[in-house]
């Protein structure tokens, strides 16, 4: 009998504060091969007493005969604002018997309703007699805070909040909600995101409090840098707009609103930079500040000010949360204080136990490289930010007894923290780091047989949740800039490990924010206005074709197709507006690949593709692209002008950048082949002598890479689809430079920027790696025509050596499960395909004929069948669970 489970409305888990059309999504499972969905029938009401009752006042399908269960869009009645409603579904399997899971709920944000709060901030803020008097105040923290009094019993209380750069709310003493770092870092002047909490648990009858703290975050980012974010046209100080709404048992409503009429303060938090750090005076501290009883009699009032600008819509992600406490592993005494080692590079804070008198001023510092002194080394990672410090924080104590502190709003990129100014010798449990992301689940696990391709992937991993902070950043210290080839880099595998689609639904968004009318984006979004002139190529901005395409594929979703069909086919405009004899020659190219010697603007881009090739294979894929999306969409009309460009772009790359003769790829370097056969520029009877060439230039490398952020997706994915993933693994695997293994031995718990070491410590760029290993070593893709895993492709590279590989990944499917094993002669291979899928396995001809499941050869076994795949053995799979195993 099917199962439902994990019911979804926009990729989230019973989602508050939508402003967006629901789509709900569910999951079905089954002992039985075969099963399926044949039809469903999916309900909703305006609140759970209707809902229990069987009154489904706002949309009922009845019963529709289809085997869809995702992004079902919402297509009842129109949907009041700030309502929780309440939904559910129940399927029919091939006996047509139903099943129905957990009733679940959404609730519309406000829709677009007025909001009846003003923008406020503290009295303070922007006043000064001289400009540097008016700078220094917008450094610090305000505290603001309203009370107020609750005449009935509650039954329900909403918080609708936005604070910039960042805040943190408290009622009655409490904090609200458990994330972080919020609200999300957009450009703020064309959109800007509130947030939504029930609060119900945190009021009462009688009197209350609310308190509200801001941070400067990236709304008011200070620092003198390279990308002028001090210039940023958005820039302000710290500011909030809330309604609390509050609805009594006996129907009646109370609006406490961002008025003048709030008090404001100046307290502990005397100085926060997103880029700097944050210092923490404990002898300001304000007590009890967020409680009803509080005397805020000193306090000043609030001052209304200028809204951000930006449209003001519902935050519809995970937020950012402490997702990691990671103590301290060891510590050592320098000549500059005491050097905790948390054991792991991440990103995020720490919290501290302080003792020591009081008025002592402590320094903290973080880090993930050392001097050879042991000191903490923040010239490494610290050049480019040339005022108000970096990556320090401190703090000051009001006591002559221990006491606890973390920073509240900002996040620093480390492995070590050294702390100084105090004068006794720290217990090593004094500090823990906190890991601190976005809440996406956790969705790929990897394993294998060989430890060093277990470390690969847990450096693509923790490299990955280092740089999700509501954008995809390049590292979390250096820059925290979101290099939109980095994160193009990086979709698939972040698709694979985790739970993304909503993290890059947004992200989605601030590139089309960022998109200027010719179609051009900048190399970093949010930007400032930085980065459109240069290092904005066709291959960095890939990220506004290959995200949503990849989002695409591996979750079935139209709608972020539709969001994005225009910018795309805009940029494609662009880049066709800067072609020569459509070919163009303006991006970065395939950066870091290996060199040795100094890094930073001096061997980066010491590659050996050619720009020009990279650049017209981009934007030839770019138009291959929209014809693909076109034809989903419907979009008739643009299909032979895409077509037709993409021909002519093929036509000039053949002609410029090929020579069949001796099937070399000008540059004749191993992202120069797989390039071309990657992005589809080569013709079927080419491909062989093209892969051949690409065999040789690895070898001519002793199976070592050579190449850089491109040509990790070209080359080891050329290899993987074309039966040669045991080289690709090969090439990982080995020992010496250049290659993972040289900066595991120099101590990586993350990917690094450059293979010789050089540049940052924490880097997700290459962290494709990871997409290698769950397609074609462990051996589950998807497939781009049946997308969202509604049929599943299984190559396990179960010949290369190991003795075992495991790929299990929670896709919106399902879970999908393939895990074989090859020793002493005997192969076993374990496959789970979730109810509404599909499967073909992929094995070497070799097996056909040796290969068993179920006690019987396994084209006899139920649920498979054999089909015809050139030269190998190939079976198709229905949904359920098997073992292959061989004799």
């Amino acid at each position: 009998m099917i199962q439902v489970y994990d019911l979804r409305v926009n990729y989230l888990k019973n989602p508050i504060g939508l402003d967006s059309q629901p789509r709900f999504s569910w999951k079905l499972s089954s002992e039985k091969r075969g099963d399926h969905q044949t039809a469903y029938r999916l309900v909703v009401s305006s609140s759970k007493a209707l809902f229990m009752n069987g009154e489904y006042d706002l949309w009922d399908t009845g019963k529709q005969y289809s085997s869809d269960h995702l992004h079902i869009p919402y297509a009842g009645k129109a949907l009041p604002a700030r309502t929780r409603c309440w939904w559910g579904v129940v399927v029919y399997d091939g006996e047509d018997m139903p099943s129905c899971g957990e009733p679940a709920y959404f609730e519309t944000g406000k829709l677009n309703t007025r909001w009846e709060a003003n923008w406020i901030s503290a009295w303070f803020m922007g006043k000064g007699a001289n400009p540097q008097e008016r700078e220094n105040s917008m450094l610090m923290a305000p505290y603001l805070r309203k009370s107020f009094s609750l005449t009935a019993p509650v039954r329900d209380a909403r918080l609708y909040i936005c604070g910039l750069g960042y805040f943190e709310a408290s009622i009655n003493g409490q904090k609200v909600g458990d994330d972080i770092l919020s609200t999300a870092f957009t450009r703020y002047d064309k959109t800007v995101l509130y947030l939504t909490y029930d609060v119900t648990e945190l009021v009462k009858t009688g009197a209350n409090a609310i308190g509200v703290v801001l941070g400067n975050g990236w709304y008011n980012c200070f620092a003198e840098d390279p990308w002028n974010t001090k210039q940023a046209s958005w820039r302000h100080f710290p500011k909030v707009m809330a309604e609390l709404r509050v609805t009594y048992t006996d129907g009646r409503e109370e609006l406490i609103a961002t008025r003048p009429d709030w008090k404001s303060s100046k307290g502990p938090i005397i100085f926060n930079g997103i880029r700097n750090g944050e210092h923490y005076d404990a002898r300001l501290e304000l007590g009890n500040w967020t409680e009803a009883d509080y005397d805020d009699s000193a306090w000043d009032g609030c001052q209304i000010v200028r809204a951000p600008g930006g449209e003001l819509l519902a935050f519809e992600m995970e937020p950012i949360k402490i997702r990691h406490r990671i103590p301290a592993v060891r510590k050592w005494k320098t000549e500059k204080g005491w050097v905790f080692d948390i054991g792991q590079n991440q990103a995020g804070i720490a919290h501290f136990k302080f003792r020591g008198p009081k008025d002592t001023e402590i320094t903290i510092q973080y880090s993930d490289v050392l001097n050879e002194d042991q000191t903490i080394n923040l010239e490494a990672i610290g050049g480019f930010i040339r005022s108000h410090g970096f990556q320090t924080d401190k703090y000051i104590k009001k006591s002559d007894g221990e006491e606890e502190w973390q920073p509240r709003f900002v996040y620093h990129g480390f492995q070590y923290v050294q702390i100084s100014g105090i004068d006794y010798e720290p217990e090593l449990s004094d500090v823990v780091a906190l890991t601190v992301y976005n809440g996406f689940d956790h969705n790929g696990e990897f394993s294998c047989s060989d430890e060093l391709l277990n470390k690969v992937h847990h450096l693509c991993w923790w490299s990955t949740v280092s740089n999700c902070h509501s954008i995809p950043t390049d590292c979390p210290h250096r820059e925290k800039n979101g290099w939109t080839g980095d994160a193009s880099a990086s979709s698939e595998q972040m698709l694979l490990n985790f739970g993304t689609q909503a993290f890059f639904t947004k992200w989605m968004r601030d590139l089309r924010d960022a998109q200027r009318p010719s179609g051009s984006i900048p190399c970093v979004v949010p930007s400032t206005g930085w980065g459109y002139n240069s290092l904005n190529g066709p291959d960095w901005s890939s990220a506004l074709t290959n995200i949503p395409w990849n989002v695409y594929v591996y979750n079935a979703d139209t709608e972020i197709l539709a969001l994005n069909y225009e910018n795309i086919k805009r940029h494609c405009d662009f880049m066709e507006s800067m072609s020569v004899d459509y070919t163009v020659h303006y991006g970065l190219g395939d950066w870091c690949a290996p060199f040795e010697g100094p890094a930073i603007s001096i061997n980066m881009g010491s590659f050996k593709c050619p720009t020009e090739v990279s650049d017209t294979a981009i934007f030839y894929s770019t138009a291959r692209t929209i014809v693909k999306i076109a034809r989903i969409l419907g979009k008739t009309e643009d299909i032979e002008y895409y077509d037709a460009l993409s021909q002519k772009i093929k036509k000039a790359f053949r002609e410029k950048f090929f020579d069949k003769a001796t099937m070399t790829v000008k540059g004749d370097c191993q992202t120069s082949t797989a390039c071309m056969i990657y992005l589809g520029l080569a013709e079927e009877d080419e491909i062989p002598g093209l892969l051949k060439r690409l065999l040789e230039q690895i070898a001519e490398k002793d199976n070592h890479l050579d190449f850089g952020l491109l040509g990790t997706k070209y080359v080891m994915h050329t290899l993987g689809a074309y039966g040669e993933g045991n080289i690709g693994f090969e090439m990982l695997a080995q020992r010496t430079f250049p290659g993972c293994q040289q900066w595991i031995d120099l101590g990586a718990t993350t990917l690094w920027e450059c293979w010789n070491g050089g540049g940052s410590h924490n880097h997700h760029m290459f962290s494709d790696l990871s997409a290698f290993l769950h397609k074609y070593v462990a051996g589950i893709s998807p497939d781009e025509n049946e997308p969202g895993f509604r049929h599943i492709l299984l190559r396990p590279a179960i010949d290369c050596g190991l003795t075992y590989a495991q790929s299990r990944l929670e896709t919106i499917q399902g879970e999908i499960l393939c895990h074989w094993t090859n020793e002493n002669g005997k192969q076993v291979i374990q496959l789970k395909i979730p109810v509404g899928s599909s499967a073909t396995l992929y094995l070497p001809s070799s097996y056909k004929g040796r290969l068993m499941e179920s006690g019987k050869p396994a084209e006899e076994a139920a649920g498979i069948h054999a089909v015809h795949a050139g030269s190998e053995y190939a079976l198709n799979l229905t949904s359920g669970s098997y073992r292959f195993y061989t004799e």
